[in-house]
């Protein structure tokens, strides 16, 4: 626990960025000018979801930090590390893993609202969800560039390929410039959409037949007046579980981005020549591998989320 200190520096100095740095204006002093365009939409989206960005990053901080030992171990075994389960650097690269997905968040949450608002805008008639679901996507594809730097740390650091998050900065620099950052881009890329549409995709079809199931449930009995909604809890429930489904279906792609960002270069450095390598060697159970990890981490990484989200939004319910 010797860097908690650094690790409530890091997240109170991103969560400053993220709602002191980004909610204004970018006008001149005495000018009755108002921004326009993709700029003002992103602007404005994190301006009034002030204590939805702040809720969500100390939310996923916590989701971080409770479950990333499980997450270490998931890529151990996918690099198959001869003591998976040793308790020694369960937490190394921690630090880096926060330093990108909060202000991750912030980036993917910003431009989502750009897309959806142009998306909409140019079809008009096309299905809603569609439009989401797509907004999503290429919000994710936006948020990639700032994330994947601390992947690659994070990752090499869990294979215990370095010590610390100084070493691999260094070592990464000196050995491959800039785009040693972004080794296995692709291969995240290959495994985060494949599994944002499907999680959109279970999700409401999970939320759909719960949904009958409640209105059913409730007809019943005999009290039913008006719509039927979904409690907090239930989509909690609902999205842990189109979670653990989709982080199943995506698991080979997973190992894929694993590999690539530890040992791209044995496995030829992309998404193909990666897969062929491993079904060659291992068959499809090798693809497999780390899938239990990885399914087992998603649903408490949910719970945890909500339990923490729901917490500071009760503590922020006075801040305008």
């Amino acid at each position: 626990m010797g860097n908690l200190v650094l690790w409530s520096v890091v997240l109170l100095a991103l969560l400053g960025f993220a709602v002191g740095a980004y909610p204004r204006r970018i006008v001149l002093k005495g000018s009755s000018e108002k921004p326009v365009g993709a700029v003002n939409t992103f602007l404005e989206a994190l301006n009034g979801a002030k204590k939805h960005l702040v809720s969500a990053a100390v939310a996923r901080s916590v989701s971080i930090l409770g479950m990333y030992p499980l997450d270490t171990i998931k890529t151990r075994i996918q690099i198959e590390h001869p003591k998976p389960f040793s308790l020694s650097g369960l937490y190394g690269g921690v630090t880096g893993s926060l330093l990108g997905q909060v202000p991750y968040g912030v980036l993917v949450f910003g431009s989502y609202e750009v897309y959806k608002r142009e998306l909409m805008k140019k079809f008009p008639k096309t299905n809603p969800m569609f439009v989401f679901a797509t907004a999503s996507v290429l919000g994710d594809l936006t948020g990639s560039f700032c994330l994947c730097p601390s992947e690659v740390i994070k990752q090499k650091i869990q294979a215990g390929l370095f010590p610390n998050q100084r070493e691999a900065l260094i070592s990464i620099w000196r050995s491959r410039g800039f785009l040693g950052f972004y080794e296995g881009y692709f291969g995240g890329l290959a495994r985060d959409i494949p599994f944002r549409v499907a999680q959109l995709t279970t999700y409401e079809m999970t939320k759909k037949l719960y949904l009958t199931f409640k209105a059913r449930r409730v007809k019943n009995k005999g009290d039913g007046k008006g719509s039927v909604e979904l409690s907090a809890i239930e989509s909690a429930a609902c999205g842990a579980f189109a979670g653990s489904i989709s982080a199943a279906i995506t698991s080979p792609l997973d190992r894929i981005k694993t590999i690539l960002m530890t040992d791209g270069a044995a496995y030829g450095g992309s998404v193909i020549t990666c897969a062929t390598k491993i079904f060659q060697e291992e068959g499809i159970r090798g693809l497999a591998t780390g899938m239990v990890p990885r399914v087992v981490y998603i649903a408490p990484s949910v719970a945890v989320f909500f339990v923490a989200y729901e917490a500071c939004q009760q503590r922020l319910k006075n801040w305008s």
